[in-house]
């Protein structure tokens, strides 16, 4: 355990991971049959996007909580170098490895996009948003995001005492993005998007410029869970209330924003003591919270290779599902600990030696 570590925020990291892993093999490698599963579940899992923004709105959160005395009440040129590298050695060694691998296995002879993907910059510009990893678009915006944080959160400090403005906004943010659905906002998705017509709150299809105003959204219920950290702790008892709904959500379809809404009350919440706080700080979700990033990172290497194999083969997935959940869990979690211990811990540790020295 880190120092000033929350370890409940570490596990339900690697939680959120294992769903969005349950999600991505559901819709890959299980091609659903009404008999083989019930429609409640299916929403359940179908929902493992979601863990997408818990992820933002818990990046919001910790960079608050770690960043707070640097950036409340100036923006000093060291500090935001300091920070910038601390994000890029958390970020880009695991992404490095695992874009070049997966560039060898998938995308050889794409040198274009591979130089564009070694960036993390391949999200921003039209022409070249193809992540040569499947979560690539999630680390691009949150890339991008920590260019543009210590100034944002300097001038949210200044207005912290009216801190539910942020909740307004990220409702604005997630209601543009649910009604104007143009090839502008979402790109890729948009031809798939045309046949809807209303509101339809249901934030899969974002991509493009919609999935940045969903992480910024997102984004803003941390900041806001931070601002408000001292005060609704106090009154925590209250929170838990939040659980349940938040939970049972998870099972109706067009529930995103509400869900969504709802995740910084339950990550103050979890901060505290109580039965949720001490599952979600046990040692095994702890440990998934500590590999969460290699989850994320490596799990489709396992639900693409076994999705060409088994086509490759003329294999009905169907009939191998038992097979393909224990090749995608066991593979995933045993290369995802092996590449923590080997590339993300000592990768963290040597890079920061060198900025210790340099910056």
């Amino acid at each position: 355990m880190r120092p000033n570590e929350i370890k409940s925020l570490t596990g339900i990291r690697g939680l959120a991971a294992v769903y969005v892993i349950i999600f991505h093999w559901y819709v890959v490698l299980f091609h659903k049959k009404p008999h083989l599963i019930d429609h409640y579940l299916s929403v359940f899992i179908g929902h493992g996007y979601l863990s997408v923004d818990l992820f933002f709105v818990l990046s919001g959160f910790l960079l608050s909580l770690t960043s707070s005395a640097s950036f409340n009440n100036h923006l000093l040129k060291n500090d935001y170098k300091t920070f910038m590298y601390k994000r890029f050695c958390r970020i880009f060694p695991l992404y490095i490895v695992a874009t070049l691998l997966y560039f060898f296995l998938f995308h050889y002879g794409e040198f274009e996009s591979l130089l564009v993907n070694l960036t993390l910059l391949q999200g921003i510009f039209s022409f070249s948003n193809n992540s040569l990893i499947s979560p690539g678009w999630s680390l691009t915006n949150e890339w991008v995001i920590y260019f543009f944080f210590p100034l944002g959160f300097y001038l949210i400090w200044k207005i912290r005492h009216k801190a539910l403005i942020l909740i307004l906004a990220s409702i604005i943010i997630f209601i543009v993005i649910s009604i104007f659905r143009s090839d502008f906002l979402n790109w890729g998705n948009y031809y798939s998007l045309q046949k809807i017509h209303g509101f339809y709150p249901v934030i899969l299809f974002t991509r493009g410029p919609s999935s940045f105003l969903r992480t910024i959204a997102a984004y803003l219920l941390g900041i806001f869970a931070y601002l408000s950290f001292e005060g609704i702790k106090k009154r925590a008892v209250f929170l838990k209330y939040l659980a349940i709904p938040l939970f049972v959500l998870l099972f109706f379809k067009e529930t995103d924003i509400l869900i969504i809404l709802s995740m910084p009350f339950f990550i103050v919440y979890i901060t505290e003591r109580n039965v949720i706080n001490r599952f979600l700080s046990s040692k095994v979700v702890y440990f998934l919270g500590l590999i969460s990033y290699s989850l994320y990172v490596n799990h489709f290497l396992f639900i693409d290779t076994y999705d060409k194999i088994s086509k490759s083969l003329g294999l009905n997935v169907n009939n191998y599902l038992i097979i393909s959940a224990c090749y995608v869990a066991t593979g995933t979690l045993i290369f995802s600990t092996i590449t923590y211990y080997t590339i993300e811990k000592p990768a963290l540790k040597y890079l920061k030696n060198i900025g210790e020295r340099f910056i």
